[in-house]
């Protein structure tokens, strides 16, 4: 049985077909709701002036950027946890070399 749903998601007034699993349904559907809500942000920055695509650009280039500065932020979050293990380990090994 195939678990994929056909939906259809609006962005900047355009629809989309997109096939998702069930558990993706609604997060494709909450980021539609974001892109459409952000494309509004700067329609009303820009009065509207700009065409629909350059306002789907602005976001694409928003969330591009925050996923990068994240993904900058996660890998030094876990190489910093693995540092932080490998010193409560040395200091264990120096207690129990001192404790000899």
């Amino acid at each position: 049985m195939d678990d994929k749903l056909l939906i259809k998601l609006q962005i900047a007034g355009h629809w989309f077909p997109v096939k998702v699993s069930r558990e993706d349904e609604e997060r494709f559907r909450k980021a539609t709701s974001i892109i459409n809500d952000r494309i509004n942000v700067y329609k009303q920055r820009y009065d509207g002036k700009k065409e629909d695509f350059d306002f789907l650009a602005m976001v694409a280039i928003e969330y591009v950027s925050k996923y990068i500065d994240k993904a900058a932020k996660t890998d030094d979050t876990e190489i910093l946890s693995e540092m932080r293990i490998m010193s409560t380990e040395i200091d264990e090994y120096i207690q129990k070399i001192n404790a000899l």
